[in-house]
């Protein structure tokens, strides 16, 4: 696992994070408007970024968080690999401190639970750069119990922006409840990953589509067509973000 880690951080100096098919995908996506009413609900946050070599990741999490309090969210786990970072209210990211942080509070009735990861990402998962007891990486399996134990029925959102981070959408993560986002298919990198970016093309992406998006079908939707446009001018093999939207959750609101 760990030449894994050093292989990819070589391809990410490339510019590279490093199935369905888009025409699958697309089909399975609510539309960005739905037809009934959109479904709100207040919702508690966990967001983490899973390692400090380059500030994109945190960068990420702090966009986010300020995206979430203006929108009204309270309870905000915050996580990052980065030692100089960490302090009470933003403790190191592993998969054992963010699944307490997130079982310790729960959704109560009439809430909902967002998880939003970043880092670099394999064919086994997502870098978590100090989680020496899980070879430095969080597996779909893993998460899917994190879900399932912080989150448990509430409507449920989980983005993971990561290379190859279409491994996290399946039979361990996928519930009537959840939608789940993702940077890009289970066999492709995404891009954006290095020192010149402020955030990876995912990341930059999704955060130009928020203010404009009234459901997360419609966020998903705006923040692909953005990376596609991104990589085009790239000239790079399309990462085709992946999206799941469960049979409960189609009509979802956003903060």
């Amino acid at each position: 696992m760990k030449l894994s880690w050093i292989l990819l951080a070589s391809a990410i100096g490339l510019g590279a994070c490093t199935s369905s098919t888009q025409d699958e995908i697309a089909s399975t996506v609510p539309p960005a408007e739905p037809a009934g009413p959109i479904q709100q609900v207040q919702w508690r946050a966990l967001v983490a970024a899973g390692d400090d070599s380059i500030a994109v990741f945190d960068n990420a999490v702090d966009q986010m968080t300020e995206i979430l309090r203006s929108r009204g969210v309270r309870r905000i786990d915050r996580f990052t690999s980065d030692p100089m970072l960490a302090q009470k209210d933003r403790m190191i990211a592993t998969t054992d401190s963010m699944a307490v942080a997130l079982a310790s509070k729960p959704p109560a009735a009439g809430q909902g639970c967002f998880v939003f990861l970043t880092s670099h990402g394999s064919r086994n998962g997502l870098l978590l750069r100090d989680d020496l007891d899980h070879d430095r990486g969080l597996d779909p399996s893993a998460f899917g119990r994190m879900l399932d134990q912080g989150c448990g029925n509430a409507p449920t959102v989980a983005i993971v922006s990561g290379c190859y981070s279409g491994i996290f959408i399946g039979r361990v993560t996928e519930a009537p409840n959840r939608i789940i986002l993702t940077a890009a298919r289970d066999d492709r990198t995404s891009f954006g990953c290095s020192a010149e970016e402020r955030f990876t093309y995912f990341d930059d992406c999704l955060f130009q589509a928020w203010p404009n998006a009234r459901t997360w079908a419609g966020l998903y939707r705006a923040t692909d067509a953005c990376v596609r446009a991104k990589e085009n001018a790239l000239g790079a093999v399309y990462s085709e973000p992946q999206a799941y939207f469960g049979s409960g959750v189609s009509n979802l609101g956003m903060p």
